[in-house]
């Protein structure tokens, strides 16, 4: 599997653990953002030593194959995280299934790079590692989000009710599919 990928405007880098300060700094930029759509969060997420845990687990776990999240850079400016797209639970091979996430950074959105990003990763999870059906849960107002993955061909399924806790409250999120051919 590849731990870095080029497109036409973008690098996409699964990191280890020494990048933990451009992870600290872009999540930090971002915090604002992000906490609109993510998970409550335990009190020391945005800190060094949490992140430094998170990118040994998932470097140590996309090595087996359980997950992969690339970080997203813009060729012009190949030393700061602009963006993740995620995919994870992978199981195999039963199911042969996984958990989509992307993220990109608020200066950053409205240019077509989470579509690029996603667009240049669904081969490798589909043929590479066999995934044949790719979900994705989405706040029901996050109308940005459900246009681009549409536009990527994953189709709406239904609505899971109180599916995270965002701020405080049980919110309910459209459950999207993406099936492959492999």
């Amino acid at each position: 599997m590849k731990f870095t990928i080029t497109t036409e405007r973008l690098i996409l880098r699964v990191l280890s653990p020494e990048f933990t300060q451009d992870v600290v700094d872009f999540y930090n930029e971002n915090r604002g953002e992000f906490e609109k759509y993510e998970a409550s969060i335990i009190d020391d997420y945005y800190s060094y030593d949490h992140h430094k845990k998170v990118l040994e687990y998932e470097y140590k776990n996309t090595l087996k194959l359980n997950l992969v999240r690339y970080f997203i850079y813009e060729k012009t400016n190949p030393n700061k995280i602009i963006g993740t797209v995620s995919y994870r639970n992978i199981v195999k091979p039963i199911y042969s299934s996984c958990i989509i996430g992307y993220k990109l950074g608020k200066n950053y959105r409205h240019r077509g790079y989470c579509s690029e990003a996603i667009q240049a990763t669904l081969p490798i999870i589909t043929k590479e590692l066999e995934i044949h059906r790719i979900e994705a849960f989405i706040l029901p107002d996050n109308l940005p989000s459900i246009a681009m993955i549409e536009k990527l061909g994953f189709e709406r399924e239904g609505l899971v009710r109180d599916k995270l806790e965002i701020q405080g409250i049980k919110r309910d999120h459209y459950l999207y599919s993406y099936l492959s051919n492999n």
